[in-house]
């Protein structure tokens, strides 16, 4: 059964992929004006998401730091354990 799928999913993905190639055609020449309006135009953008973007950091804060000490926490005991029993084959 996950071959069938595997067969039928396969054409489609492919499909897909290939839309992604970026048509062949001459790049895009902006002038200066055009460029600051692209800029400028972005950065309102950008602008308007950032209340929303701070405030899911704020949201998650706690739980991504809880995480990255765990995972500090982790490393070190893993070293500690390989330094520990180095020094126990040595003393044999």
């Amino acid at each position: 059964m996950k071959s069938v799928k595997a067969l039928l999913v396969a054409p489609l993905l492919a499909a897909l992929l290939a839309g992604c190639e970026p048509p062949e055609e001459a790049p895009i020449r902006l002038t200066s004006r055009e460029r600051i309006r692209i800029d400028t135009l972005a950065n309102q953008q950008i602008d308007s998401l950032r209340p929303i973007m701070d405030s899911i950091c704020d949201a998650a804060y706690q739980e991504m730091l809880d995480r990255a000490v765990d995972s500090l926490v982790d490393v070190r005991k893993r070293e500690e354990e390989k330094l520990r029993a180095r020094i126990q084959r040595e003393q044999q």
